[in-house]
């Protein structure tokens, strides 16, 4: 593979990557043993075979590439293929993103007022983490209802009409709301028992679903019995449970609040000016909004989350510092990541999650150590 860097400014980079015919061989050949996916099955899984190999170019080959630059990527990669995916042909690949400025200089401010800090998490909030937790982990049941709901599991039966004739019927049809922003979920929505809804009219015929029971998702009483089966950190009781879960909340809080603060006061109080490719690199994305009042507004945000990451690794860049009461905490927040979307062999993110959560934690433990702000534990 050939690597030819393009030092387009002092906040923006881009890399040419070339694989050879051999190489895409060998990449093809080892996804596909990875996924066990035959020769025979080539043809039939043709779309998600080159879904594979771009993960493995973008994610795994090229992203280990430009771990080893001499420049630090900050924020935004995109992929721009010069040449056609295929198993026996060379393959052009430019890789885009923001990189840190060499000579960046950041100002802190003296002392962070420690009001800011005081976080107060409705208990709508917890009971809502505790009401998903619960739901994803199987403590939950259907009970007949009278309206549907998100949740619910609606069973209908189809008519297929011309005016007042009906054509076919198919029964006991049934549909789970879980996903109230697909078309069709949405249309059973607020439904009742005995109502009739259109789902479809073409070509003068209509078809109607007759609603004919309801069974509305039913979360079970979070008891301490189920806190022992959840396995949560621990916790035994009710009371522990959804303390660890405010702690958890408000530590997460307390790293947001710090870094939108640091970046807002930079943004003020420093030089920083971004140059026209890197604006242009996010404007030109297909999800950039239009409207000027939408542009000016996703340019603010842009910039806000720029200088978050070159806070983050300017500091990282320079010390390595951070308590293991912290280094726990973290841990804890992977495990409530886990038992919030019920993955509890999830391991393949865990080095990702650990080490994005300590780049920012670091960022709070050295304003602890400059006396930035008070200890937090």
């Amino acid at each position: 593979m050939k690597i030819k860097q393009d030092y387009v400014s002092d906040q923006f980079h881009q890399v040419y990557f070339t694989f050879s015919a051999q190489e895409m061989n060998q990449i093809f050949v080892d996804v596909m043993a990875t996924h066990n996916i035959s020769e025979k099955e080539v043809k039939k899984q043709k779309k998600y075979l080159l879904e594979l190999v771009m993960e493995k170019i973008e994610d795994g080959i090229i992203d280990e590439e430009i771990s080893r630059l001499d420049v630090v990527p900050v924020y935004g990669r995109k992929f721009r293929y010069l040449t056609r995916i295929s198993r026996n042909n060379p393959l052009l690949v430019i890789c885009q993103f923001c990189i840190l400025p060499p000579d960046l200089q950041l100002k802190f401010p003296t002392k962070i007022p420690k009001e800011i800090f005081k976080v107060s998490h409705a208990p709508d909030v917890v009971r809502g983490f505790v009401r998903q937790i619960l739901i994803q982990n199987g403590e939950y049941e259907y009970k007949i209802g009278e309206v549907a709901k998100k949740g619910s599991i609606v069973k209908y039966d189809i008519a297929y009409t011309r005016e007042d004739y009906v054509i076919s019927e198919i029964e006991g049809q049934e549909i789970n709301l879980n996903d109230i922003e697909q078309p069709e979920c949405a249309l059973f929505l607020n439904a009742k028992v005995g109502d009739e809804i259109i789902l479809d009219e073409d070509n003068s015929v209509t078809v109607i679903a007759k609603v004919k029971e309801i069974r509305n998702l039913t979360v079970k009483r979070l008891t301490n019995n189920i806190v022992i089966k959840l396995n949560f950190l621990n916790t035994k009781t009710v009371n522990e449970f959804n303390q660890k879960i405010t702690d958890i909340l408000n530590f997460s809080a307390t790293i947001i609040i710090l870094l939108n603060y640091l970046a807002e006061f930079v943004l003020q109080t420093g030089n920083i000016r971004f140059d026209d490719y890197v604006l242009n690199f996010f404007l030109e994305m297909d999800d950039a909004p239009k409207s000027k009042k939408e542009r000016d507004s996703f340019l603010e945000d842009l910039k806000r989350d720029l200088v978050k990451e070159y806070i983050i690794w300017v500091i990282n860049l320079n010390h390595s510092h951070i308590d293991s009461i912290f280094m726990h905490k973290i841990v804890e927040e992977y495990e409530f990541d886990k038992i919030l979307f019920n993955n509890p062999m999830r391991i393949d993110g865990y080095q990702d999650f650990i080490n994005r959560h300590t780049y920012e934690v670091r960022v709070l433990q050295y304003c602890i150590d400059h006396n930035i702000i008070d200890y937090i534990n």
